[in-house]
């Protein structure tokens, strides 16, 4: 038979351990909180604007196509294996449209050692299979100018943009002044003409065939 101040002892230490299991089961369910709530902000930021594997239908990024005066084909080239995206050379500062609904995935400001100039990359994802990086190269030759570039970007990381928002303005810094429009298909290169919508795919031909470099836009068979 248990004494009086055994008894005493028996149910203290009982009280003691409930109250260490809870304070315990606190801390952990503030810890998950904490990591839940970050990280579904984190998840936020890197979700596709639309759960569908569907490629997309893209529409034309450029807002004022008068000032194209060059475009640059995808596929391999004299000076590189593989040009990876198309390039529309602009003659004048000029706003670069989203092409579809897509969240913004990131923002680089960067020296572009190869080109001699600073740039700014902004990647964006349609869905998880389908995402795009579009460069803004407005060829500028010091960070001043770079500068001035990355503050023409108007999205953020983790926004989701919709078709006909403006993503931002290509400035004009020199003759090299273009965008570079990247696509990737599983992580994989692909030629963003194939994926224009008839209308864009269009414009594209009539454009190409005034200001393209000479060939196809979309030279796929050497890739």
């Amino acid at each position: 038979m248990l004494t009086p101040i055994l008894l005493l002892f028996y149910f203290s230490n009982q009280l003691i351990m409930s109250r260490k299991k809870k304070t315990i089961l606190i801390v952990f369910s503030i810890i998950f909180v904490i990591i839940g709530s970050g990280g579904g902000y984190l998840l936020f930021r890197v979700w596709p604007a639309t759960r569908s594997s569907d490629p997309p239908s893209m529409g034309f990024p450029i807002a004022n196509t008068d000032v194209i005066h060059i475009m640059g084909s995808y596929g391999p080239k004299p000076w590189m294996d593989l040009h990876n995206g198309i390039d529309y050379g602009c003659n004048a500062s000029v706003y670069i449209i989203a092409w579809c609904d897509m969240r913004v995935r990131g923002i680089k400001f960067w020296f572009n050692d190869g080109g001699g100039h600073w740039q700014t990359n902004v990647g964006l994802a349609y869905n998880w299979k389908y995402t795009f990086d579009c460069v803004f190269e407005s060829w500028a030759l010091n960070e001043t100018y770079g500068s001035l570039q990355l503050a023409e970007i108007y999205v953020e990381v983790g926004q989701k943009v919709s078709r006909g928002d403006v993503i931002g303005k290509l400035l004009y810094h020199g003759e090299g002044t273009h965008i570079h429009f990247g696509m990737k298909e599983n992580g994989n290169d692909v030629c963003p003409y194939l994926f224009l919508s008839s209308s864009a795919k269009a414009l594209f031909d009539t454009l190409w065939a005034q200001y393209g470099d000479g060939g196809v836009a979309c030279n796929t068979t050497s890739v």
